[in-house]
């Protein structure tokens, strides 16, 4: 078959580099994808690398039941392993952080690989006590390997709830104010320092499986909807709603959050508010809040721009069904400047909770939008 001595050797040699070539590939390009999420939702990030793992280990135990597909397979594994590696390595140090009572993430760190280290050396000892008192076969390993492996998805888990992260994204920010901003009686929007959340308890029941891009509706609070495609947004109005009227309702209330914002000053925030009553989005039923930011924003602007639509939303759950565009606007010039007269104390009180508002993750830069104002609109 033409095969010389060094063929088969070398052949199988090109099949690992290939296979691991790709492995790695994949890890990069990942690494590249997810970038600032590292930071962001480290939590989310290492749940994830551990359900690659076992994903990554359960295709690679499948391939002797297809030794043809041997490259494909053990690529497709490699890649989800580096993957894997990555998001654990990356968020590593966020996770130990949060765990430190001091200045000693170093020790931390030191004992956390003492101890994975150890746990890997019981893993192993377990698997050579299981294989020389077993009849070892694929299909054996493939019934042991999933109760296992699901135990090990558990643990990571039920390990990351104690997990606290003081960095603010939405999902944390959307629990952390829930029940700081009120209405008073008088329909006075009021700040209550005491009712912000802090890392701990926010901790206790973030959730980390999934990311989050908006602020879930309740009762008649609107939702909060972070940086919507604006040609999208008119698919969440009612269906019996002509699509060109719906397009018309979208395109005034956009025009609306980028061009009359200017009246009250928020033009200098880097941010637009909007409002849609009729939106059902994510099952609302009072509409739905959208929120840009545009790419000057800084972290004060952003978490201002929440702070801001919170109180808006706060304003719109004690009316329903609003569509005029002056009552809306006057709601929201209400919820600015009540943001405005009170940020100082709420930035501070987060400060004293044990945030870290320095930073905020509530976009990626590629999320942000351009905003080109004309000379005439420029009032800023």
């Amino acid at each position: 078959m033409g095969l010389g001595t060094g063929a088969l050797p070398l052949s199988a040699a090109i099949n690992w580099v290939i296979k691991d070539g790709f492995g790695q590939l994949g890890g990069v390009l990942y690494a590249m994808m997810v970038g600032q999420k590292f930071d962001s939702d480290p939590k989310h990030l290492r749940f994830w690398s551990a359900v690659w793992l076992q994903s990554a280990t359960w295709l690679e135990m499948l391939a002797p039941l297809a030794p043809h597909l041997f490259i494909p397979i053990g690529s497709v594994a490699n890649v989800g392993k580096n993957i894997s590696w990555l998001a654990m390595s990356a968020t590593k140090a966020s996770i130990n952080k949060s765990f430190c009572l001091k200045e000693n993430l170093g020790d931390l760190t030191a004992k956390h690989g003492s101890q994975a280290t150890a746990a890997g050396l019981l893993g192993t000892a377990a698997g050579i006590l299981i294989g020389a008192t077993m009849d070892i076969t694929i299909y054996t390993l493939i019934v042991g390997f999933v109760p296992i492996s699901l135990l090990s998805l558990w643990g990571n888990y039920k390990s990351l709830l104690y997990t606290v992260t003081p960095s603010l994204n939405l999902e944390r920010a959307s629990h952390m104010v829930s029940e700081a901003v009120s209405v008073d009686p008088h329909g006075q929007l009021v700040l209550d320092p005491y009712m912000l959340k802090s890392p701990r308890q926010v901790s206790k029941v973030e959730r980390f499986m999934r990311e989050t891009r908006h602020i879930s509706p309740n009762g008649m609070l609107p939702g909060i909807i972070l940086l919507p495609d604006i040609d999208k947004i008119y698919k969440e109005l009612p269906s019996d709603v002509d699509t060109e009227h719906k397009q018309s309702i979208v395109a005034e209330m956009v025009s609306s959050a980028f061009g009359t914002q200017t009246a009250n000053g928020t033009c200098s925030e880097n941010y637009y508010i909007g409002y849609l009553a009729g939106s059902t989005a994510n099952k609302s039923r009072n509409g739905n809040i959208y929120i840009w930011f545009n790419t000057q924003a800084t972290s004060r602007d952003m978490l201002f721009g929440l702070y801001h639509s919170v109180a808006l939303r706060q304003l719109l759950g004690h009316t329903s069904g609003l569509s005029d565009v002056n009552t809306i606007a006057a709601l929201s010039e209400q919820a600015y400047h009540f943001a405005r007269h009170s940020f100082t104390d709420f930035g501070e009180s987060l400060i004293i909770k044990g945030w870290d508002i320095s930073t905020v993750y509530f976009a990626k830069r590629s999320d942000l939008v351009q905003v080109n104002l004309s000379k005439t609109d420029d009032v800023c």
